[in-house]
């Protein structure tokens, strides 16, 4: 395994999630681990889902903010992962929510507007990361710091 400091290793794992969006979401349903694929995308060096109002997810995460994000990752037919451990929120600032709206590629594919009552934006707070480089046997855990 290459040696690397945290804050390299923290702008490696950036540059690989600005490069996949399509992530694993896990929340906890009464004492069920729920998992499922989900778009994270970044506004404000910040992140986000979006979902429809009524899905699961929503109740899941109002009840217990602790998820887990892996983004899948894949190198020269190798695999690896990141695991980001955190907290999300609901997002109910209606200036953020018109704000992240535009930053998501699909978002007129799904929703009227930002105002739109099927929308729910979700913000995503990583605080822990597990990385697994492509084609190594071993991860590498840091503090998740953007800054």
């Amino acid at each position: 395994m290459a040696r690397t400091s945290d804050s390299e290793l923290m702008q490696e794992m950036l540059t690989w999630i600005r490069q996949n969006q399509y992530v694993y979401l896990a929340t906890v349903d009464k004492n069920q681990a729920r998992v499922r694929p989900i778009v994270m995308f970044e506004y404000d060096e910040r992140y986000f889902f979006t979902t429809y109002s009524g899905d699961a997810k929503v109740g899941q995460i109002s009840a217990n903010k602790r998820v887990e994000v892996c983004v899948p990752i894949s190198e020269d037919g190798q695999n690896g992962y990141i695991r980001l451990l955190g907290s999300a929120k609901i997002v109910t600032n209606n200036d953020l929510r018109a704000e992240a709206a535009e930053y998501c590629y699909f978002f007129d594919q799904y929703y009227s507007g930002w105002d739109d009552p099927d929308y729910t934006l979700i913000e995503f707070y990583p605080e822990y990361a597990e990385y697994l480089r492509p084609g190594e046997n071993h991860s590498r855990g840091c503090t998740f710091r953007r800054y």
